[in-house]
């Protein structure tokens, strides 16, 4: 089920159709190009109108001047209030929103900001204290999945008039985080920060012409895109530029890229998840088999016998940047928001697309987010059901028709992505994004231990799973039986 503007396969279609032609006359294509461009801008910018026409069908209210408190996360307040329209997009579309909803709903909208370690400490406080503090949490997604055994926390599918079928909610809600109809946490376009810390590759377009790549849009509309075709790719790239006899990160490599959350991604863009939903709405934890055991493998070499890609356990995603700006990379793991900040003022020109597929056979593309990123939620002490359900839809729908158009349409694609292609791997990726249930609710269990084998550089799946998997069990044990007794007074 896909409900955002461009589906997947016609994401492909179109990216298809554009470098469809390639034989024809340079002015042809110039002028075909150029009305090409064009087209799909007028189509972007109709599709963006059209957002302010869809009916979020909810009734009108009157919330006699009640303030509807977010607590969230001091790095993304203002992703929830602003305090005054100041020219730059983004913060006017968040002031923008909280007026209509306001005005609409006479109330008031502020946040009360923590550090995300603390966030759900005090939402347990508050929820113990039934003081009704926070009509809604938005909090970094591993922790808030963790909170889950203390009881704190409501069933969204309890509220009236949430209707995870618009397109303001991510379909993973539905089909990766509910359990028997229930569901602690929701993705939603509130949560700005589930697009900003999508993972998706970059690639240096000079480097690509001077070692003789294909288009690599085509490679992608075209399925061929997989870690196979990646490593090939990369195979001679690798130059000692500094001349001392190391592979470092002063050296030209085909892929740099980090041991810890860029290399979690692998797993879910190979088609794998951690915990499956089953027809009864409960979950295999399908995390280890025979295609585990392979990619861990597949990696290994990849990070540490291929001798084209540079890697440092030490070091988190942000530090490999600098390498790829300076041109001394041909792909880089990263997320949207490193378009929209550190890459945007590099002299050469980058492409946006998706990680590899694990082979032919998978059919599509996926991606997931980085974990620090917000979940949604709803603090159990809540009082007014009506007020929290008619307030939760209301702000998801108009982040997705101010907010998310601002960042995404504006920011990013505009400014922070090179050409139509990027656009539309951009479109493509946020309908591919997966949040596993076993990721979000199993703390810091497995969902790292493909990090922890490429840390430590060792590809022995088999034993680490063999001692540590049983505690892991044993976690998510507790995660079903929160949900099996939840009760609402």
């Amino acid at each position: 089920m896909f409900k955002r503007s461009i589906s997947l396969a016609l994401v492909l279609c179109m990216m298809l159709a554009a470098l469809a032609g390639c034989g024809d006359a340079a002015q042809e294509n110039a002028v075909g190009d150029t009305a090409a461009v064009q087209e799909t801008e007028a189509e972007t910018k109709d599709a963006l109108a059209a957002r302010l026409d869809v009916s979020d069908n909810l009734p009108e209210a009157d919330f006699g001047g009640s303030t509807f408190m977010i607590c969230g996360d001091d790095a993304y307040l203002s992703h929830y209030v602003v305090e005054e329209q100041t020219g730059e997009v983004v913060n006017d579309a968040v002031f923008q929103r909280n007026l209509n909803v306001q005005e609409r709903y006479n109330v008031s909208i502020d946040a009360n900001v923590f550090p995300e370690t603390d966030i759900m400490k005090n939402v347990k406080n508050s929820v113990l204290a039934a003081d009704d503090a926070y009509q809604m949490i938005a909090c970094h997604i591993i922790m808030q999945g963790m909170a889950a055994v203390d009881g704190t926390m409501y069933n969204w599918y309890d509220l009236p008039h949430v209707n995870f079928d618009q397109p303001w909610w991510s379909d993973s809600t539905t089909e990766d985080l509910t359990y028997k109809n229930m569901a602690f946490i929701a993705i939603g376009d509130f949560g700005l920060s589930s697009i900003s810390s999508t993972y998706c590759m970059f690639y240096n377009k000079d480097l690509a012409v001077e070692y003789n790549l294909p288009n690599m849009y085509e490679v992608v509309a075209n399925g061929d895109w997989t870690l196979d075709k990646m490593m090939e790719l990369c195979d001679g790239v690798y130059t000692d530029l500094n001349g001392d006899g190391t592979r470092d990160l002063a050296d030209k490599h085909g892929l740099i890229t980090d041991c810890k959350s860029a290399a979690n991604s692998y797993l879910w863009a190979f088609g794998k998840k951690i915990a499956t939903q089953k027809a009864d709405g409960t979950y295999d934890l399908s995390y280890y088999d025979d295609k585990l055991v392979s990619i861990v493998e597949k990696m290994y070499n990849l990070y540490y016998e291929s001798g084209y890609v540079f890697t440092d356990p030490t070091s988190w995603g942000d530090a490999f940047v600098p390498a790829f700006t300076e041109g001394r990379a041909m792909f880089f793991n990263g997320q949207f928001r490193h378009a929209v900040g550190t890459l945007r003022d590099v002299e050469f020109d980058f492409g946006i697309i998706p990680y590899p597929k694990w082979d032919d056979a998978q059919d599509n593309y996926y991606t997931s987010v980085d974990g620090g990123h917000e979940g949604l939620a709803i603090p159990k002490s809540v009082q007014d059901k009506e007020y929290i359900g008619i307030m939760a839809e209301v702000l998801n729908a108009e982040s997705w028709k101010l907010v998310v158009p601002a960042y995404y349409d504006t920011a990013l694609k505009y400014k922070g992505a090179r050409d139509e292609e990027s656009i539309a791997i951009i479109d493509m990726l946020m309908e591919a994004r997966i949040f596993d249930f076993g990721y979000v609710y199993g703390g810091w269990g497995c969902v790292f231990w493909l990090q922890y084998m490429m840390e430590g550089a060792t590809k022995d799946i088999t034993s680490y799973y063999e001692k540590n998997f049983g505690a892991y069990e044993k976690t998510m044990e507790k995660v079903f039986e929160a949900f099996d007794t939840y009760t609402v007074e």
